[in-house]
Protein backbone atom coordinates (compact mmCIF):
# COMPACT_ATOMS: atom_id res chain seq x y z
CA UNK A 1 0.00 0.00 0.00
CA UNK A 2 1.23 3.00 -0.96
CA UNK A 3 2.80 5.59 1.84
CA UNK A 4 0.99 9.37 0.26
CA UNK A 5 3.65 12.32 -0.10
CA UNK A 6 2.60 16.17 0.50
CA UNK A 7 2.33 16.23 -3.44
CA UNK A 8 -0.57 14.01 -3.38
CA UNK A 9 -4.02 15.34 -3.78
CA UNK A 10 -7.26 13.45 -2.95
CA UNK A 11 -10.72 14.47 -2.77
CA UNK A 12 -12.76 14.13 0.22
CA UNK A 13 -16.31 14.69 0.14
CA UNK A 14 -18.72 15.07 3.64
CA UNK A 15 -22.08 15.70 3.91
CA UNK A 16 -24.70 15.97 6.06
CA UNK A 17 -28.45 15.56 6.50
CA UNK A 18 -30.40 18.78 7.33
CA UNK A 19 -32.18 19.01 10.63
CA UNK A 20 -32.59 15.59 10.28
CA UNK A 21 -33.37 14.45 14.14
CA UNK A 22 -36.26 16.14 13.89
CA UNK A 23 -37.63 14.08 10.89
CA UNK A 24 -40.63 11.74 11.41
CA UNK A 25 -39.38 9.60 8.82
CA UNK A 26 -35.46 9.69 9.89
CA UNK A 27 -35.26 5.36 9.15
CA UNK A 28 -36.63 5.82 5.69
CA UNK A 29 -34.29 8.62 4.87
CA UNK A 30 -31.19 7.12 6.00
CA UNK A 31 -32.30 4.13 4.36
CA UNK A 32 -32.46 6.00 0.96
CA UNK A 33 -28.72 7.49 2.54
CA UNK A 34 -27.35 3.64 2.68
CA UNK A 35 -28.65 3.24 -0.57
CA UNK A 36 -27.55 6.03 -2.52
CA UNK A 37 -23.85 5.36 -0.92
CA UNK A 38 -24.14 1.54 -2.40
CA UNK A 39 -24.99 3.23 -5.60
CA UNK A 40 -22.20 6.00 -5.58
CA UNK A 41 -19.43 2.88 -4.51
CA UNK A 42 -20.51 0.35 -7.74
CA UNK A 43 -21.01 3.29 -10.16
CA UNK A 44 -17.63 5.32 -9.65
CA UNK A 45 -15.47 2.58 -8.11
CA UNK A 46 -12.76 3.66 -10.50
CA UNK A 47 -12.52 7.24 -9.09
CA UNK A 48 -13.22 6.17 -5.21
CA UNK A 49 -10.06 5.87 -3.58
CA UNK A 50 -12.09 5.31 0.04
CA UNK A 51 -15.84 3.93 -0.08
CA UNK A 52 -18.47 6.37 0.80
CA UNK A 53 -20.16 5.37 4.46
CA UNK A 54 -22.41 6.20 6.88
CA UNK A 55 -20.92 7.95 9.95
CA UNK A 56 -22.35 9.35 12.92
CA UNK A 57 -26.22 8.18 12.04
CA UNK A 58 -26.60 11.40 9.78
CA UNK A 59 -23.48 11.75 7.96
CA UNK A 60 -21.57 9.91 5.37
CA UNK A 61 -18.21 10.30 3.84
CA UNK A 62 -16.09 9.33 1.26
CA UNK A 63 -12.83 10.21 -0.48
CA UNK A 64 -11.76 10.18 -4.71
CA UNK A 65 -8.58 10.53 -6.60
CA UNK A 66 -9.99 13.21 -8.47
CA UNK A 67 -13.72 15.97 -7.85
CA UNK A 68 -14.75 15.09 -11.98
CA UNK A 69 -17.23 13.11 -10.61
CA UNK A 70 -18.71 15.68 -7.90
CA UNK A 71 -22.29 16.37 -9.53
CA UNK A 72 -22.45 12.80 -10.84
CA UNK A 73 -22.41 11.44 -7.11
CA UNK A 74 -24.55 15.02 -5.61
CA UNK A 75 -27.42 13.87 -8.13
CA UNK A 76 -27.11 10.23 -7.06
CA UNK A 77 -27.75 11.55 -3.55
CA UNK A 78 -30.38 14.15 -4.54
CA UNK A 79 -32.11 11.51 -6.49
CA UNK A 80 -32.15 8.76 -3.97
CA UNK A 81 -32.27 10.79 -0.20
CA UNK A 82 -35.00 12.39 -0.48
CA UNK A 83 -34.40 14.81 1.77
CA UNK A 84 -32.04 17.84 1.88
CA UNK A 85 -28.32 17.73 2.69
CA UNK A 86 -25.47 20.18 3.04
CA UNK A 87 -21.93 19.32 1.45
CA UNK A 88 -18.12 19.81 2.02
CA UNK A 89 -15.81 19.00 -0.56
CA UNK A 90 -12.01 19.62 0.30
CA UNK A 91 -8.73 18.95 -1.79
CA UNK A 92 -5.73 17.88 -0.20
CA UNK A 93 -3.56 15.57 0.77
CA UNK A 94 -3.21 12.92 3.63
CA UNK A 95 -1.08 12.87 6.51
CA UNK A 96 -1.86 8.64 7.09
CA UNK A 97 -1.49 5.68 4.91
CA UNK A 98 -4.37 5.09 2.41
CA UNK A 99 -7.20 2.46 3.58
CA UNK A 100 -10.45 1.59 2.27
CA UNK A 101 -11.86 2.14 5.80
CA UNK A 102 -11.82 6.62 5.02
CA UNK A 103 -12.66 6.63 9.26
CA UNK A 104 -8.70 5.19 9.44
CA UNK A 105 -7.52 8.70 7.54
CA UNK A 106 -6.78 11.76 8.50
CA UNK A 107 -4.88 15.34 7.19
CA UNK A 108 -5.66 18.75 4.61
CA UNK A 109 -8.22 16.98 2.20
CA UNK A 110 -10.08 16.01 5.54
CA UNK A 111 -9.86 18.95 7.57
CA UNK A 112 -10.76 20.97 4.21
CA UNK A 113 -13.61 18.86 3.60
CA UNK A 114 -14.94 19.51 7.32
CA UNK A 115 -14.59 23.45 7.49
CA UNK A 116 -15.82 23.37 4.14
CA UNK A 117 -18.67 21.59 5.58
CA UNK A 118 -19.47 23.76 8.47
CA UNK A 119 -19.11 27.28 6.22
CA UNK A 120 -22.23 25.50 4.32
CA UNK A 121 -24.32 25.08 6.94
CA UNK A 122 -23.31 28.42 8.70
CA UNK A 123 -23.93 30.26 4.88
CA UNK A 124 -27.41 28.14 4.44
CA UNK A 125 -25.48 26.92 1.14
CA UNK A 126 -26.01 23.48 -0.28
CA UNK A 127 -22.11 23.14 -1.01
CA UNK A 128 -18.64 24.34 -0.27
CA UNK A 129 -15.43 23.44 -2.33
CA UNK A 130 -12.27 24.03 -0.35
CA UNK A 131 -9.20 23.14 -2.00
CA UNK A 132 -7.31 27.19 -1.18
CA UNK A 133 -7.11 27.70 -5.18
CA UNK A 134 -8.77 30.42 -7.56
CA UNK A 135 -10.88 27.86 -8.90
CA UNK A 136 -12.62 27.36 -5.49
CA UNK A 137 -15.27 30.34 -5.93
CA UNK A 138 -16.49 29.37 -9.29
CA UNK A 139 -16.96 25.52 -8.23
CA UNK A 140 -18.95 26.39 -5.46
CA UNK A 141 -20.96 28.90 -7.34
CA UNK A 142 -21.66 26.69 -9.97
CA UNK A 143 -22.84 23.21 -7.97
CA UNK A 144 -24.81 25.70 -6.03
CA UNK A 145 -26.69 26.88 -9.34
CA UNK A 146 -27.25 23.43 -10.29
CA UNK A 147 -28.27 22.59 -6.95
CA UNK A 148 -30.57 24.69 -6.42
CA UNK A 149 -32.60 24.26 -9.56
CA UNK A 150 -32.81 20.99 -9.08
CA UNK A 151 -33.98 21.68 -5.19
CA UNK A 152 -36.61 23.71 -6.90
CA UNK A 153 -38.28 20.59 -8.71
CA UNK A 154 -41.28 19.50 -7.70
CA UNK A 155 -42.25 15.42 -7.68
CA UNK A 156 -43.28 15.14 -10.96
CA UNK A 157 -40.36 17.03 -12.30
CA UNK A 158 -37.73 14.78 -10.78
CA UNK A 159 -39.35 11.73 -11.67
CA UNK A 160 -39.18 12.79 -15.53
CA UNK A 161 -35.81 14.33 -15.34
CA UNK A 162 -34.41 10.79 -13.47
CA UNK A 163 -35.87 8.92 -16.11
CA UNK A 164 -34.54 10.88 -18.86
CA UNK A 165 -31.59 11.22 -17.58
CA UNK A 166 -30.88 7.29 -17.61
CA UNK A 167 -32.65 6.83 -20.55
CA UNK A 168 -29.67 8.81 -22.33
CA UNK A 169 -26.79 7.81 -20.15
CA UNK A 170 -27.79 3.92 -21.52
CA UNK A 171 -28.34 5.16 -25.24
CA UNK A 172 -27.18 8.74 -25.84
CA UNK A 173 -28.74 8.90 -29.25
CA UNK A 174 -32.25 8.35 -27.47
CA UNK A 175 -35.06 10.02 -28.87
CA UNK A 176 -37.71 12.25 -26.87
CA UNK A 177 -40.47 10.36 -28.41
CA UNK A 178 -39.23 6.68 -27.16
CA UNK A 179 -38.51 8.41 -23.69
CA UNK A 180 -42.33 9.05 -23.83
CA UNK A 181 -43.22 6.08 -24.87
CA UNK A 182 -41.53 4.42 -22.28
CA UNK A 183 -43.27 6.37 -19.58
CA UNK A 184 -46.32 6.27 -21.58
CA UNK A 185 -46.71 10.25 -21.33
CA UNK A 186 -46.61 12.73 -24.70
CA UNK A 187 -43.48 14.16 -26.09
CA UNK A 188 -45.22 17.26 -25.49
CA UNK A 189 -45.32 16.65 -21.84
CA UNK A 190 -41.64 15.94 -21.56
CA UNK A 191 -40.71 18.64 -23.59
CA UNK A 192 -42.96 21.50 -21.01
CA UNK A 193 -41.13 19.62 -17.91
CA UNK A 194 -38.07 20.20 -18.85
CA UNK A 195 -38.49 23.75 -20.13
CA UNK A 196 -40.51 24.56 -16.79
CA UNK A 197 -37.37 22.43 -14.57
CA UNK A 198 -34.60 24.29 -16.07
CA UNK A 199 -33.18 21.35 -16.56
CA UNK A 200 -31.68 22.08 -20.15
CA UNK A 201 -29.70 25.01 -18.09
CA UNK A 202 -28.45 22.25 -15.53
CA UNK A 203 -27.54 19.90 -17.99
CA UNK A 204 -25.01 22.66 -20.14
CA UNK A 205 -23.68 23.84 -16.25
CA UNK A 206 -23.05 20.08 -15.99
CA UNK A 207 -21.24 19.74 -18.91
CA UNK A 208 -19.19 23.08 -18.33
CA UNK A 209 -18.59 21.90 -14.95
CA UNK A 210 -16.87 18.55 -15.65
CA UNK A 211 -14.68 19.70 -18.37
CA UNK A 212 -13.60 22.71 -16.34
CA UNK A 213 -12.92 20.62 -13.26
CA UNK A 214 -10.47 17.83 -14.99
CA UNK A 215 -8.44 20.24 -17.00
CA UNK A 216 -7.87 22.22 -13.74
CA UNK A 217 -7.30 19.24 -12.01
CA UNK A 218 -5.05 17.61 -14.88
CA UNK A 219 -2.95 21.01 -15.19
CA UNK A 220 -2.24 22.00 -11.47
CA UNK A 221 -0.31 19.41 -10.31
CA UNK A 222 -0.11 14.97 -10.77
CA UNK A 223 -3.17 12.77 -10.80
CA UNK A 224 -2.35 11.04 -7.17
CA UNK A 225 -2.01 7.21 -7.52
CA UNK A 226 -4.62 5.01 -5.85
CA UNK A 227 -4.57 2.40 -3.47
CA UNK A 228 -4.19 -1.39 -4.96
CA UNK A 229 -7.58 -2.54 -4.72
CA UNK A 230 -6.09 -6.11 -4.22
CA UNK A 231 -3.95 -4.72 -1.25
CA UNK A 232 -6.79 -3.80 0.61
Amino acid sequence: MMVPTLQDRYVVVTGDLKSSRKLEDRAKIQEGLKNALTIINKRFEDSIVAEFIVVRGDSFQGMLSSPRYLFDIYYVLFENIGHQFYLGVGVGSISTHLSENVGEMDGEAFHKAFDALEQAKKENVWIKFKSEREIDGIVTCLLNFMADVMWSWTGRQKEVITHYKRAKSKKGDITLEEIADDMKITKQTISKILKRSKYKMVEGAERSFGDFISQKWLTEGYKPEMADKGER
